[in-house]
């Protein structure tokens, strides 16, 4: 159970200032005096974590035994989302080395220290600390071309399987900031729940035939109107997001849908924005603009 507690700011020397932290609170944390801590400021808020849990996940033992080459998969993604960066693998080379491929297609940085004559392995996941920013610069571009490829081929491809990965490595970044308190927990929520919705928008369109979306006018204004939120839902200027959601809204409220695919699209637009909506709201300037009534 969280506690809050209202506490004055003290001034202690020149230039410096110190909020006293309950001792409970302390205990509770392992903290004694002279220990250090790390504070993280977010330009709202500061976060306060004891020193040694910086890197905690990374120093976890982890063996992988393969017995089946699905649940060693699944378990070295799991290893890769909690932030661990070393884990050992027991199987034999060959085994180790096709694994391997395969996690290639989903994880977009690790190093294989495999070894011939030996039957413990170890995969090193390389890309530890990343900028969440400019991970989010990145992705929106995948994401278009990721959509024009299956358009174009009628299948998902190589810009497909890099779509994936980027997903992948800004699902761990989001948790890994949320973890280390550096990452607001509604921003946190709502980009996890934008990458999710992304991703459903590309499976979704992936599994059109592009003839369905030719001659369904209400499916093809919905997959335009569900291609313009991509931007917005990962944009920084929450104003300008605002602007192009309440107007998707507007067009998605004249679609009349006949089909279970537009149905299923529109409700997806639909919820995407609404996660630029509710940034609006938690931003005092944008919900002073669209969310208090004009005199």
């Amino acid at each position: 159970m969280s506690e809050r507690l209202v506490k004055r700011v003290n001034v202690v020397g020149r230039g410096s200032l110190s909020v006293i932290l309950p001792k409970r609170w302390a205990e509770a944390l392992g903290l004694k005096p002279g220990d250090r801590v790390n504070l993280v400021f977010d330009g709202s808020r500061v976060v306060l974590t004891p020193y040694s849990s910086e890197g905690a996940a990374e120093e976890m033992n982890i063996m992988v035994e393969v017995g089946s080459e699905e649940v060693a998969l699944r378990k070295l993604v799991a290893s890769y989302f909690e932030g661990v960066t070393r884990v050992k693998v027991r199987s034999g080379y060959e085994e180790v080395v096709k694994l391997s491929e395969r996690l290639r297609d989903v994880v977009p940085g690790f190093v294989l220290m495999g070894n011939p004559q030996s039957t413990v392995h170890e995969v090193v996941f390389t890309d530890v600390e990343t900028s969440l920013p400019e991970l989010l610069k990145t992705f929106e571009p995948v994401v278009y071309r990721a959509l024009e490829e299956i358009e174009e081929v009628g299948s998902p491809g190589p810009m497909y399987r890099e779509f994936m990965r980027k997903y992948l490595h800004l699902l761990r970044a989001i948790k890994y900031g949320a973890a280390q308190g550096s990452l607001d927990t509604y921003e946190a929520v709502d980009l996890a729940l934008a990458l999710e919705y992304i991703r459903e928008l590309v499976d979704s369109v992936a599994r059109l035939e592009r003839s369905r979306v030719e001659v369904d006018a209400a499916l093809g204004q919905v997959l335009d109107s569900a291609r313009a939120l991509v931007g917005a839902i990962l944009a920084e200027d929450v104003e300008s997001a605002t602007a192009v959601a309440d107007k998707v809204l507007q067009i998605l409220d004249t679609i009349h849908c006949g089909t279970e695919a537009c149905s299923s699209l529109k409700y997806l637009a639909t919820r995407m924005s609404e996660i630029v909506l509710g940034r609006c709201i938690r931003s005092k300037a944008c919900r002073c603009k669209y969310f208090f009534p004009k005199v």
